[in-house]
């Protein structure tokens, strides 16, 4: 929770000034490289080796999320379309290899990670990962609701 009070504080100190238009998501990624740093104590040798590995990780899954969204329109307009069966599977055998590639290039980008990290840093990471995410969505959350309730 005084983790929460603490991000909840840099992102409100960063929105009310004026001058600085920073998206939101770099500051939260700012936040999450501090604490990771903190969580896992990394020695300055292995964040220069793991930071870049661990964004390389975060553009496998954009990439990703880029393609996916062609290809979901690609089926919405196949669909609209009334294509047959044969159009519709090669765009779904398209989704298929793009998930494939998306998680092959994770587990080695995973395996180039794990090498950096100490079986205790790896153990870190995961939990902080898991906890970092709920965190943020729960945040997320709060600042819709506090949005609906102003008039």
């Amino acid at each position: 929770m005084k983790k929460l009070v603490i991000l909840l504080g840099l992102i409100a100190i960063s929105s009310s000034q004026p001058f600085n238009n920073e998206d939101p998501r770099a500051i939260i990624e700012k936040v999450r490289i501090y604490r990771l740093t903190q969580e896992l104590d990394l020695t300055t040798e292995q964040a220069m080796e793991f930071f870049p590995k661990l964004n390389e990780l975060q553009k496998i899954e954009k990439a990703f999320r880029q393609k996916k969204i062609q290809i979901l329109f690609e089926l919405r307009n196949l669909l609209k379309n009334d294509a047959d069966d044969k159009e519709i599977l090669k765009v779904v055998s398209k989704y298929e290899d793009i998930q494939r590639k998306k998680i092959e290039d994770q587990i080695e980008k995973i395996k180039e990670m794990w090498k950096i990290l100490t079986p205790v840093q790896r153990a870190k990471f995961l939990i902080f990962q898991e906890e970092f995410d709920d965190e943020i969505r729960k945040m997320i959350r709060q600042v819709k609701k506090h949005r609906q309730i102003k008039p």
